[in-house]
C-alpha cells in the first residue's frame, strides 16, 4: 500500500509527534516502520510528484508538468502495470481531483475512485461515494467535461469565494452538520467514501492474492476549516473567521498574508493532521478485519510540503525551498517490526516504485539511480537526488505584475547530496546551501563557493538543462486543464 498524505511537510509532521498523543496512531506506525528523515519529492506539486511516485522518473523524463500539460503520456511504465503483470490485484483511491483518469495517472489500476470538486467543501454533506468512477465496475460512471466544455463561471466564484473568506466555508459546513446530524469526523473529512470504499474493495478479493493499493488523504491541503473536527472556542473561531486564506489572491499578487493571517493558517494545516491520523488508523483497521495488514508492506509519504511564508512563499507549487520539498517517508514492512530511522542518505520519491518493483523480481524501475528503500543505502558514492518546480501554465495570470509573473514562473531543480543543496535556474543562475538532515524548519545557510556545491552546481545545472531542452521539444496543450476546469479546479 502506498499512502500519500498530501501537502504534509517533514518537519512540521515530526513536531506534532514530539508532543506524545497527539498523534497517536502516527506515533505507533512510526515506531514501526523505516523513516527517511532525508526524504525529498520531486516535483513541488501534485502532478509532477504523483508521476514520479508511479513511474519512478523525474518530472523531465516522465513529462507531466505544467509547462508541458499536466498529463502523464502513455509512454513510462507505471508501477500498478508493472504489479498487474505479476497478478496483482489493484485499486486508486484519491481524494486530490489531479490525480485521476484525466491526468493519466490511475493507469495501470483495475479500480480508479476519485474525489470532486463539491467534496472538497461541501463535507457536511458526507458523500458516500465518490462522485467520480469506479473504472473497474460494470455500469454507468461520470464523464469528465469534454475539451469543448467550458469551465462553470459561477462554479468557479464559488469556489474562489468560499477559498478568500473560509469562515463561511467553515460556517456552512458546521450548520449543515447540525442539520443534517453529520458526525463531526465525517463533517471535516474530504471523500469520507475512501475507508469503508477500501473495506468493500478488500472484501471482494480472493484470499492469497497479493493487493496494490494507492490513496491519497487531502486535508492538509488549503484552504482549511477552522478545526479540522475538533472543537474550538468561540474566540477562537472569530480569530480563524477575521483571517483569509486567499491563495488565488496570492497567485495573482493581489494579497499580502499579514503574520496574524499566516499564523492562523498555519494553526489550521496542523490541526488536520490529527484527522489524517485518524483516517489512517481507520484504513489499517479494514486491513486488519481482512486479515492483510500483517502481510502488508505500506509507505507512508507526501507528494510535497506546505509553505506558510517561508522565503516569500505561500502554499506550494513555485519553488523548491525546504518547506515544499522536504517530505515524509515512511516504510512500514510486513510484521511491524521496529525499524527506526535510517539516516543519513538522500532519498527519493523516485525509490517508491523501484522498493514495490523489487517484491516480483524486478531488480531495476525508473530512474538508473532509484535504489530500493528495503536496501542498505549508505556507503559508497552519495548519489544526489532531484526536485523540479515548473513555474506556471502558459495562460495562467495574465494580468499579474511582471516582477510577480517572474517570480512564479521559474523553472528550477534542487540538487540534494551529503549535507549540500543547489538550486539551479534556467538562464545559469545558481544557488547553494548548507542543509541538515532530519529537517528541523531552520533555514539553511549559504554555501557558495565549497567544493561539494560546486560539483553539486554542475549537477543542478544539466539536470534544469534537458529539463528545459525537453519542454521546448514537447509542444504545450491544456486540453487536461479545461477537463479540470470543468469540476472547478
Amino acid at each position: 500500500m502506498v499512502l500519500v498524505l498530501d501537502c504534509v511537510r517533514a518537519d512540521l509532521l515530526e513536531a506534532a509527534l514530539a508532543e506524545p498523543g497527539t498523534l497517536p496512531f502516527l506515533e505507533q506506525l512510526r515506531r514501526e516502520s523505516l523513516v527517511f528523515p532525508a526524504a525529498v519529492s520531486t516535483g513541488s506539486w501534485t502532478i509532477p510528484s504523483h508521476a514520479s511516485l508511479f513511474t519512478g522518473l523525474y518530472p523531465w523524463d516522465h513529462g507531466a508538468h505544467s509547462r508541458s500539460g499536466p498529463l502523464l503520456p502513455p509512454g513510462p511504465e507505471t508501477i500498478a502495470e508493472c504489479l498487474g503483470r505479476a497478478g496483482y490485484s489493484s485499486a486508486f483511491c484519491s481524494g486530490n481531483a489531479y490525480v485521476q483518469d484525466a491526468t493519466g495517472l490511475s493507469r495501470g489500476f483495475d479500480e480508479a475512485l476519485w474525489g470532486g470538486g463539491r467534496e472538497f467543501f461541501l463535507r457536511f454533506l458526507g458523500i458516500p461515494r465518490a462522485t467520480c468512477p469506479d473504472l473497474g465496475r460494470a455500469g454507468p460512471v461520470h464523464v469528465l467535461p469534454s475539451d469543448r466544455e467550458a469551465p462553470s463561471p459561477l462554479r468557479q466564484w464559488a469556489i474562489d469565494t468560499l477559498s478568500r473568506a473560509p469562515a463561511v466555508w467553515d460556517g456552512l459546513n458546521r450548520v449543515g452538520a447540525r442539520l443534517l446530524g453529520t458526525p463531526a469526523e465525517t463533517a471535516r473529512a474530504v471523500c469520507p467514501w475512501i475507508e469503508p470504499s477500501i473495506d468493500a474493495w478488500l472484501g471482494r478479493q480472493a484470499p492469497g492474492r497479493p493487493l496494490f493499493l494507492f490513496v491519497n488523504l487531502i486535508e492538509a491541503h488549503e484552504p482549511y476549516l477552522a478545526d479540522a473536527g475538533f472543537g474550538v472556542s468561540a474566540r477562537r473561531w472569530l480569530r480563524y473567521a477575521r483571517s483569509r486564506q486567499d491563495g488565488v489572491l496570492w497567485v495573482r499578487g493581489q494579497w499580502k498574508p499579514t503574520p496574524t493571517e499566516v499564523a492562523s493558517v498555519r494553526r489550521s494545516y496542523t490541526a488536520t493532521l490529527r484527522t489524517l491520523d485518524r483516517r489512517v488508523e481507520r484504513i489499517v483497521q479494514a486491513f486488519r478485519r481482512h486479515r492483510r495488514w500483517e502481510n502488508t508492506l505500506l509507505v507512508l509519504t507526501s507528494d510535497h510540503g506546505q509553505a506558510f511564508l517561508e522565503n516569500g512563499t505561500m502554499y506550494h507549487r513555485f519553488r523548491v525551498d525546504e518547506p515544499i520539498c522536504r517530505i515524509p517517508l515512511w516504510l512500514r514492512a510486513p510484521g511491524g517490526r521496529p525499524s527506526g530511522e535510517r539516516p543519513g542518505a538522500w532519498v527519493s520519491l523516485i525509490d517508491v516504485p523501484r522498493t514495490l518493483a523489487g517484491l516480483v523480481g524486478r531488480n531495476a524501475f525508473g530512474d538508473a539511480s532509484a535504489r530500493s528503500l528495503l536496501d542498505p543505502l549508505d556507503g559508497g558514492a552519495a548519489r544526489p537526488v532531484y526536485a523540479m518546480t515548473d513555474g506556471i501554465g502558459s495562460g495562467e495570470i495574465p494580468t499579474a505584475r511582471p516582477d510577480w509573473r517572474a517570480f512564479l514562473n521559474r523553472l528550477e531543480v534542487a540538487a540534494y547530496r551529503g549535507t549540500t543543496k543547489v538550486v539551479a535556474r534556467e538562464g545559469g543562475a545558481v544557488e547553494a546551501y548548507h542543509v541538515a538532515v532530519p529537517d528541523r524548519g531552520v533555514p539553511p545557510a549559504r554555501a557558495e563557493g565549497e567544493p561539494e556545491a560546486l560539483e553539486l552546481a554542475a549537477l543542478a545545472r544539466g539536470a534544469v538543462a534537458t529539463a528545459a531542452e525537453r519542454i521546448a521539444a514537447n509542444p504545450y496543450h491544456g486540453s487536461v486543464e479545461r477537463r479540470i476546469a470543468g469540476w472547478g479546479y
